[in-house]
Order: structure tokens, then C-alpha cells, then sequence
């Protein structure tokens, strides 16, 4: 066996420009829990027809012109969060817990001696996502390996052409190695069936500020809109290994394959703009109906993309001695800037007041997620683009929720769904919201608590694209996250 030595270099010139950016991000950054001040929450999310709650504003600008007096709000989060994931019947559960500033505003009233009874304004604060997670997914796999996958993106190219970030680190560690034709590669690993290991941490937060106003017209008639400035920041370090293979022994020329290690390293950061509408009718007393239309958000992101990739060979020296060799390629680190649309949505709400013992209330959503678009001056995202088409569609989330007064205490409960963004039961993607809580004003002051549990689950590719549906290489996850929301309020 002829041997090759030499020195790998961390920066090299021989890639073509790819970006990381893909539908993945897209739906990513398009997705937003359902999570505002405790009365909202405790209630489903429901409350875009009633108003005077500042986590009321964020779904429906109109929901501001109910107030008649200034207040100032904050609310606190407190999520515990599990994943468990089940991939060849290995099954691993990380927790997670997580305190936060979930909402805080401020609402000035202003009375006016007219048709226009009032008009009001706030300026508000609501974390939109919390994108932290973390997960380990562990199994031993004999149907696929990522080594195949790099070998299969290869075949057809010079070295010269291929992906920077992967295809080429696989080259120049030896994973992948050319055959006599210059375009066709051999695996390190003849046969498969090896344990494959996946840890990933995600951090970051879409955070939003509305400014709004609001007018109510003969207190039948209430009109609002309101300008958010989104802030987003994300960041995620991906780290994949296979060992243990089997039948490893094949005269592969760089040695008996014992493992590698593949890291992927993201970190964005954008801020973004939209605008919301709203109106809400009280044809009689016990009766609310309510409509809201939330823009596009047109976001400007930056983001560093890096990749490394470590292998370790066993070979035997002229001695039959068993010598480790280890090879390491690191990736260039890309910057790239972009902007990625994500899509609108529209409200319709209808609210029952049962006399002065409570109500109910009821919010349909309307979101197309294939209507999310990723551009640039630079890359025109075509295949991206499409992929969001193809893969995502309409879909609708349905909130409810009731509340219950008892002289100054408010019980309540609620339920949310969100419909899976997945067309063609690619992903399972549903999201179910189950919440109660309770309420205690004294003179001016208010306290609300919030305990929701929701449920989601996910099929998560270790490697390769999702619209594959490849369950070969495919984890299933179990999400659950147990929140308490505490907000405390204060009108004047």
C-alpha cells in the first residue's frame, strides 16, 4: 500500500462558495410560540377580539382602543423544556430550564370630547421565539452513513468543485478518496453499520417591539395599527461522529477507518420590520368581533458559517505495529448577508361576554409558510426558494379560551393548535397548547399567573435534506416545555 504524507492546510483555496442558508432557516425564523402576558396566555393566546391587555396588542393593534386609563405591565417566563429522541430504539432526553423577560409595554390614553372617544398609544416588548435547544441523538445504524452521502454529493465533480463546508474536508481527511477516474470517489468504510452520535446546541431569541395607536369611535368602532422592529439572534454548533464500524478491514490505502467527527459552527444575526392592522366591532353588549392582518417581516440578516471535520485511521508499520493517524480539515469562515421575508397572517377573532361572570373567545389564524422568501444581490436562492414551495404550505392555528370571575379573581383556561407547516405529512410539525391560569386585582394593581404545557413532535435528518424523507438516517422527537408566566400590572 502506497502512502501519501503530507500536511493538510486549515485555509484552503481549492472550494466553490456555498451558503448555508436553505428552507430550514426559513421555517426557522418564520415560526413564533404563542406566549405574550399571562392573562393572554392562560386563555390560549385568544384575546384578539377584547382588548385592554397589552399581550392582546401584539395579535390585534385594536385591542389597544379599548383602554381607558394608562398602565404599565411586565411579565416574566420560566420554561422547562424537554426533548427526547428515538433513532434505531436508542432513546436520550435532555432538560432544559430557562427564565426570561417575556413581555413588558406601556399605554398612554388619551380622551378626546368627540365622535373619537380616546386615542391611545403603546410601545411594547414581546419575545416572539425562544430558540434555545438542546438535543443528543445516539444509534447504531447499518442502513446509512454520512460517509456515503459525501461520496454520493461528490461523484461528478473535479475536487476542484466541491462544497467547501463538507464534500472537500471529506476529501482531505480521506473519507473520500478518488478512484482512477478523477470524478469518481471510494469510501473509507466498505460496508456499513457503525454508531452514529449527534449533539446540538441551539441558542437565541426573535425578540419584537410594536409602537401602536389606536382610536375607539363611539366605543363601537375600535381601529389600530402598530410598526414592529424585529431583533433576531441565533446560534447553533452542530457535532456528528461515527465509530465503531463494522467489517472495517477492507484495504482502504489511508488505513482501518476507527472514526470522525464533523462540527458545524452557525451564528446569525438580523434585525427585521412589519406592520400590523386591526379593527374590532361590539354590535351589542355581550359581543366582540375583532379582524387583524400582520405584514410580511422584511429582515436583513448576517451570518458566519464554519465547518471542521477530524478523522482517525489505524495503520500498521513495517513492524506490524498498530500506528493512529489523524487527519483534520477546517473549513474557511464565511460571512454572507441576506434577507429573508417571512410570511403574513391574518386574524379573525370573535369574543361572548357572559354579563359581568366572564366570556368567551375564539381566534382563527391564517399563515402560508411557502410564502417565506430568502433573497440577496449576490445569490439568487432558486433552489431555496423553491424548496420552501414545494415543501411548506397554508396552514391554520386555531386558540380558544374562557375566563370565569369570582368578585375580583379571574379563572381561566384555554387550548391553541397550530397546524404543521409541512405539506404531504412530510414532518409531523402540529403544535398543541394546553394552558390554565389565574388572575387577582387589587384596586389598581394586577396579578396573573399562566402554567402552559405544549406538545410538538419533530423528524429530525442527522444528514442530508428533509424533503428526502430518508428514514434511515431520521430521529423522531418528542418536544414538551412546561412554562409559568407571571405578569403584574399597574393602571393609572
Amino acid at each position: 500500500m502506497i502512502k501519501k504524507y503530507y500536511f493538510l492546510l486549515f485555509f484552503f483555496s481549492l472550494f466553490c462558495i456555498t451558503y448555508s442558508q436553505n428552507e430550514v432557516d426559513a421555517l426557522r425564523y418564520s415560526l413564533f410560540d404563542n406566549y405574550t402576558t399571562a392573562r393572554v396566555s392562560s386563555l390560549g393566546g385568544s384575546f384578539s377580539s377584547l382588548g385592554g391587555n397589552i399581550g392582546a396588542i401584539h395579535s390585534n393593534p385594536a385591542a389597544l382602543g379599548i383602554y381607558r386609563t394608562d398602565e404599565v405591565s411586565i411579565s416574566l417566563i420560566n420554561t422547562n423544556e424537554s426533548i427526547q429522541s428515538n433513532y434505531y430504539n436508542s432513546t436520550n432526553t435532555i432538560d432544559r430550564y430557562q427564565l426570561d423577560l417575556q413581555n413588558f409595554g406601556y399605554v398612554k390614553s388619551m380622551v378626546l370630547d368627540n365622535n373619537w372617544n380616546r386615542i391611545n398609544m403603546s410601545i411594547s416588548f414581546n419575545q416572539k421565539s425562544d430558540l434555545n435547544k438542546a438535543l443528543r441523538i445516539t444509534g447504531y445504524n447499518e442502513q446509512s452513513s454520512r460517509i456515503s452521502e459525501f461520496a454520493q454529493n461528490a461523484n461528478g465533480l473535479t475536487v476542484d468543485d466541491l462544497n467547501g463546508f463538507s464534500d472537500y474536508l471529506a476529501y482531505q481527511t480521506f473519507l473520500i478518496d478518488t478512484l482512477i477516474n478523477t470524478t469518481q470517489y471510494e469510501t473509507a468504510n466498505h460496508t456499513i453499520g457503525q454508531n452514529q452520535y449527534a449533539n446540538i446546541l441551539e441558542s437565541g431569541y426573535i425578540n419584537d417591539i410594536d409602537i401602536s395607536f389606536s382610536g375607539a369611535y363611539k366605543d363601537f368602532m375600535f381601529i389600530g395599527m402598530s410598526v414592529g422592529f424585529s431583533e433576531i439572534s441565533f446560534s447553533q454548533y452542530n457535532e456528528y461522529i461515527e465509530d465503531g464500524f463494522d467489517n472495517n478491514e477492507n484495504n482502504y490505502e489511508w488505513g482501518d477507518l476507527q472514526s470522525f467527527n464533523y462540527n458545524q459552527s452557525l451564528s446569525v444575526t438580523g434585525q427585521g420590520m412589519n406592520f400590523k392592522i386591526g379593527a374590532i366591532l361590539k354590535p351589542s353588549y355581550f359581543v366582540r368581533l375583532g379582524w387583524a392582518y400582520h405584514s410580511r417581516t422584511y429582515n436583513s440578516l448576517q451570518e458566519t458559517y464554519e465547518t471542521n471535520l477530524q478523522t482517525t485511521f489505524i495503520n500498521q508499520n513495517i513492524e506490524d505495529q498498530n500506528i493512529e493517524e489523524r487527519w483534520t480539515a477546517t473549513s474557511p469562515l464565511n460571512y454572507f448577508e441576506y434577507q429573508l421575508n417571512t410570511p403574513s397572517k391574518s386574524i379573525a377573532s370573535i369574543g361572548v361576554i357572559i354579563q359581568k361572570r366572564g366570556f368567551l373567545t375564539f381566534d382563527y389564524e391564517n399563515v402560508n409558510y411557502s410564502s417565506a422568501n430568502l433573497n440577496s444581490t449576490i445569490y439568487q436562492f432558486s433552489n431555496e426558494n423553491n424548496n420552501i414551495l414545494n415543501l411548506y404550505r397554508k396552514t391554520q392555528n386555531i386558540k380558544m379560551g374562557a375566563e370565569i370571575k369570582i368578585q375580583n379573581i379571574g379563572i381561566r383556561g384555554g387550548y391553541a393548535i397550530f397546524g404543521s407547516p409541512f405539506k404531504d405529512g412530510l414532518n409531523d410539525g402540529a403544535k398543541e397548547y394546553i394552558s390554565g391560569g389565574i388572575g387577582f386585582q387589587k384596586d389598581q394593581y394586577f396579578f396573573d399567573i399562566a402554567l402552559i404545557h405544549s406538545m410538538s413532535k419533530e423528524d429530525y435528518p442527522l444528514y442530508g435534506n428533509i424533503e428526502n424523507n430518508n428514514s434511515s438516517q431520521t430521529a423522531n422527537l418528542k418536544i414538551a416545555d412546561q412554562s409559568v408566566i407571571i405578569s403584574c400590572s399597574y393602571k393609572f
